[in-house]
């Protein structure tokens, strides 16, 4: 694949409604985003170590789950730990709640000590997948969120965050409060702007770049040019140095 222009949070907000303009709804973009996080969490380990996905509320943590889903499917022990109860899910999270539950995830709520699920969730993984927050955080995480973020990074695991790394802002790279410090970061259909900032260096680790399925033309609404991704569709970041 060949790089192009990086995306910044509210143009990443413009792709995915540009893709539900033109015919690819947010379940189908999910499903692929799911697909390709669980593709390389499998290049990384190289099949059946236990896997642990850590799911926030928002659309981040659903494409976690569907990451969740697909690597049960392919044989891999799956815990995956919700920070949102069952009566609060969107209808598409909670769909991709219930497809993981069905395809062998042990799949459990967070509850009211985050903190305590993370550490017993985490125990004995050999990576974590993190679907926390997403490009539409912005300042320090809160609360549970912040809490389940440092449990996590005491952990000393490796992480693969899914876009880019809970703390993190989309567009200036900034973490002012807890934020994860990922080995690998999968960034969704466009390069973000805050994971190639100097400062981010140290939390993205690796940076990737997959295919989601976003069609040619809603690039352009969203004032961005494609990516050319080849026939895998995902790929190591091949843009310019960071910084």
């Amino acid at each position: 694949m060949s790089g192009a222009d990086v995306a910044s949070a509210a143009q990443a907000r413009g792709l995915d409604a540009a893709a539900g303009e033109l015919g690819v709804s947010t379940a189908a973009l999910m499903a692929l985003a799911g697909f390709q996080a669980a593709r390389l969490v499998d290049s990384v380990l190289g099949g059946g170590a236990p896997v642990v996905v850590l799911a926030g509320p928002g659309n981040n943590g659903a494409d976690a789950l569907d990451c969740a889903r697909h690597l049960a499917l392919w044989g891999y022990p799956v815990r995956a730990l919700t920070l949102v109860t069952a009566a609060a899910m969107s209808p598409v999270y909670a769909a991709e709640a219930s497809a993981a539950r069905a395809s062998g995830v042990a799949l459990g709520e967070a509850g009211d000590a985050p903190g305590e699920a993370v550490v017993r969730a985490l125990t004995g993984a050999a990576l974590a997948v993190d679907g926390l927050l997403g490009t539409g955080s912005h300042g320090a995480p809160r609360a549970a969120i912040a809490d389940a973020i440092e449990r996590l990074s005491r952990a000393s695991l490796p992480v693969l965050a899914v876009d880019l790394p809970s703390g993190l802002d989309a567009d200036t790279g900034a973490h002012p409060g807890a934020c994860i410090r990922a080995s690998q970061t999968l960034m969704l259909a466009a390069a973000k702007r805050g994971c190639l900032e100097e400062q981010a260096r140290a939390q993205v680790g690796e940076l990737w770049l997959a295919d989601i399925g976003v069609p040619g033309e809603a690039y352009g609404r969203a004032g961005l040019r494609p990516p050319l991704f080849g026939p895998q569709g995902l790929g190591p970041y091949p843009g310019p140095a960071r910084g």
